[in-house]
């Protein structure tokens, strides 16, 4: 029998890898992730294919961050493969598509590295990840790629359950682990009390302006609501959709009463003040704004799109959910809720307060770590984690 490896206290019990350092839902989660790790007892390395983007300079207390300086974040995985064969970081596990793509490439290519890949978003209907090779072969390539990994896990059940089916995964292979709420801290940013949107009851929707979101259809929905009340809409994001949105706001004859604020890296205190938050979106995984509305006490509209929101809307119970590019049904909804929050409509906050403890963020880094744990005695690395 061969001697073991001698232990190399050095190396990262986990390499986490992100596309880049962009303000959407997955990064902010992979940098929750990377910060409360290491508060656990884990070596963390944050590994960011091109380093670029709205979170760049947020503060990671006890993690290693290496840039791979990739040209593009769909051709990182030469870069990817180099870090595993010098670092042997003991697990490895990434988030988003484009950095899913690199990983499952990783663990078709070095093998001696287990890596979990981790899924944010409903495959089938997303156009984002809609690249050219699943136009000609479908889930083909991932499939492949994806069989190797040590783990899959999905953001909601629905993603998870889609995964499995997609990849031909065993079901010892698949999990699903919840994003977490946000945590209060001293750094919440306040929302501005002299914002003009302020003189009035605000509707509130949060996310890229992108057709994931479908803005478009909140903005019709808004349109036939807006009539009977003095309201104005707010949307925190940014994208490529903005001028297309701000010319249907003009021919809606709603400009004045729309305001796009651009990207806010918490929401938290505008959705406290906002009289309702909707979810618009076509496709999700697991809609961090929408726990951050739950967490808020925000009354709720939502799209019941794929996945996320009825699993996170306990079917319903906190939050109306409504068929997806229904804009007359939306505002339908959107009114109910408004006409309750008129009334004085009471929420449920002790009973709302409780369903939300499965996102706390201890219980959610503690899943992780476990989960983390696990894949690296399964490998039978000779140094465990710490």
């Amino acid at each position: 029998m061969p001697s073991a490896p001698p232990i190399d206290s050095t190396r990262p019990d986990l390499a986490l890898l992100i596309p880049s350092y962009a303000g959407g839902g997955g990064e902010r989660v992979a940098l929750f992730l990377a910060r409360t790790l290491v508060e656990s007892g884990l070596r963390v390395d944050l590994v960011v294919a091109c380093a670029h983007g709205e979170l760049r300079d947020e503060p990671l207390p006890g993690v290693n961050k290496v840039e791979l300086g990739a040209i593009t974040e769909i051709l990182a995985a030469p870069a990817w493969i180099r870090y595993l064969r010098h670092v042997r970081p003991r697990c490895a596990m990434s988030m988003i598509h484009t950095a899913n793509f690199s990983s499952g490439i990783g663990a078709r290519f070095d093998s001696d590295v287990p890596i979990i890949v981790n899924l944010r978003i409903a495959l089938q209907c997303d156009p984002g990840a809609q690249w050219w090779f699943r136009k000609w072969f479908g889930f083909g390539i991932e499939r492949f790629l994806y069989q190797r990994a040590a783990r899959v896990v999905g953001v909601s059940q629905g993603v998870a359950d889609e995964a499995a089916e997609l990849f031909s995964l065993p079901p010892n292979k698949v999990l699903s682990i919840p994003n977490p709420r946000r945590s209060r801290d001293a750094s919440m940013q306040i929302a501005r009390e002299h914002e003009p949107w302020f003189e009035k009851p605000v509707v509130l929707g949060v996310g890229r302006l992108a057709a994931q979101k479908d803005f478009a259809t909140l903005l019709g929905a808004f349109a036939e609501v807006v009539p009977e009340r003095d309201l104005h809409l707010v949307i925190l994001g940014k994208g490529l959709q903005r001028a297309a949105l701000e010319t249907q706001a003009r021919e809606l004859g709603i400009a004045d009463r729309v305001f796009f604020s651009g990207f806010v890296p918490n929401p938290e205190a505008y959705m406290r003040r906002a009289r309702l938050f909707v979810l618009s979106s076509r496709n999700e995984g697991f809609p961090g704004a929408l726990i951050e509305a739950l967490e808020a006490g925000a009354a709720i509209v939502s799209t019941d799109c794929p996945f996320g929101p009825r699993e996170v809307l306990d079917e319903g119970r906190w939050g109306q959910l409504v068929p997806v590019g229904d804009a007359p049904a939306l505002a339908m909804a959107m009114a109910a809720e408004l006409e309750r929050a008129d009334v004085g409509h009471a929420t449920r906050r002790e009973e709302r307060a409780d369903w939300m403890r499965r996102y706390d963020p201890h219980v959610i880094t503690d899943r992780y770590a476990a989960l983390v744990r696990t894949v690296i005695n399964e490998s039978g690395d000779a140094a465990h984690p710490r």
